[in-house]
């Protein structure tokens, strides 16, 4: 079994331990230390990684039986078994560990003794924190209230200390949670407030935990997930939103507080205007539709429309169709060009016994491209948008052959 130096003091970023041996795991390098400062994945916790020797550590795990493997990026080289080796933790990454996991055990008690809530289950992110709660939803009063309380207990600087007891004396410890383990049982205590079984790395007082954030809730099968922030993490959150608030009320040329009526303001003048847009849009479909049928070229009994637009919806092409169909006998060939590729839509009368799919189909075969649809109304591509006037006139030639038949 490998001692584990950062349950005596999370703060020690330096070590010296003699390699116990070498082996491999996960397909990487590994070193067997007597003990180490590094701490493995576990309780929702990520491990370390820092340097070893010459190597860099990208992984740390535990053995069942206790042992902790460290996952190096190259095998130690020139490194016998009895020899010492320095290690040196990733700091950075290890405090922001332990802000993240000692805000979730204050986070998951303010909850319970405010409103009877559980903590399920929690999750430490490389950039967020997760706790899952048993409740179904939350409402905003509840996590504005959570959030106030969490973050006063911060400011009051409660002490946070880690020690271990006996199964035996688990009785006169109000743990939150049983714990998943026997034997001695490793206490994180939150002073007067918080006693959790937990092997992880934690700050000295509620004070490091630093700012605490929620971002969002999100019901997950009858539970509520909860995500959050603490210390740098939600430092970063603030000005981050801060800095985005006041460039959108510099683009205002007002306070950042006058910012969401002015954006509320301006969603309903540009809902008026799309409004506007689509009767505007629809009328000169119209009018399109009209001059189309007016300039349509006789086709036996049949009317035929052919039209190319550039640089316009698909969506306005389809409508234009759609209006022509409304025209007896009329049989509407619509190319659509967009970045150089062309689109064509086949729409034809209900009255008619053309099958506007297998026209389509017919069109685009000789230059590669395919669609379907309908026997009314059938869309395809994948031409150039210079081959759109061939494949126009092929369709022509195909109503043709049709009518004929």
């Amino acid at each position: 079994m490998t001692i584990r130096l950062y349950y005596e003091n999370a703060y020690q970023t330096e070590f010296d331990a003699t390699l116990v041996a070498t082996t491999t795991l996960h397909g990487r390098p590994a070193a067997l230390l007597d003990r180490t400062g590094f701490y493995p994945t576990s309780g929702g916790q990520p491990h370390d990684t820092g340097r070893l020797a010459d190597r860099q550590v990208v992984d740390v795990v535990a053995g069942d039986d206790g042992t902790i493997y460290h996952l190096l990026d190259a095998p130690l080289t020139g490194r016998a078994a009895g020899e010492l080796l320095h290690g040196v933790i990733d700091w950075p990454r290890r405090y922001d560990h332990m802000q993240q996991h000692s805000g979730q055990h204050l986070i998951s008690q303010v909850f319970y003794r405010h409103f009877g809530y559980e903590t399920v289950s929690v999750h430490f992110g490389a950039e967020e924190s997760t706790l899952d709660l048993d409740v179904e939803t939350l409402s905003s009063a509840q996590l504005e209230e959570a959030e106030g309380a969490a973050n006063d207990l911060v400011y009051e600087n409660r002490p946070i200390t880690a020690y271990f007891v006996d199964e035996t004396e688990l009785d006169r410890v109000p743990l939150r949670r049983p714990p998943a383990v026997r034997g001695a049982i490793r206490i994180v205590e939150i002073a007067d407030f918080d006693y959790s079984a937990c092997g992880g790395t934690h700050c000295r007082t509620t004070a490091e935990i630093g700012p605490i954030k929620f971002l969002r809730t999100e019901r997950r099968r009858g539970q509520t997930r909860l995500t959050f922030l603490c210390g740098r993490r939600a430092y970063g959150h603030y000005a981050t939103t801060h800095r985005l608030l006041t460039e959108a009320a510099a683009l205002f040329s007002t306070e950042p507080a006058q910012v969401p009526p002015l954006i509320a303001r301006n969603l309903d003048q540009v809902k008026a205007l799309q409004a506007q847009v689509a009767h505007l849009t629809e009328a000169l479909l119209r009018h399109t539709a009209a001059d189309l049928r007016a300039r349509a070229v006789p086709l036996g009994p049949w009317r035929l429309v052919t039209h190319i637009v550039s640089d316009q919806e698909i969506a306005a092409v389809k409508t234009l169709a759609g209006l022509l169909q409304e025209e007896s006998s009329t049989v509407a060939l619509l190319g659509c060009i967009q970045e150089e590729k062309a689109s064509l839509i086949v729409a034809r009368s209900a009255d008619m016994p053309l099958d506007a799919g297998a026209l389509l189909r017919q069109a685009l075969r000789p230059f590669g491209g395919g669609g379907g649809g309908r026997p009314d109304f059938a869309q395809g591509g994948g031409v150039r948008a210079s081959e759109l006037p061939a494949v126009l006139e092929a369709a022509r030639q195909a109503i043709e052959r049709q009518m004929q038949a």
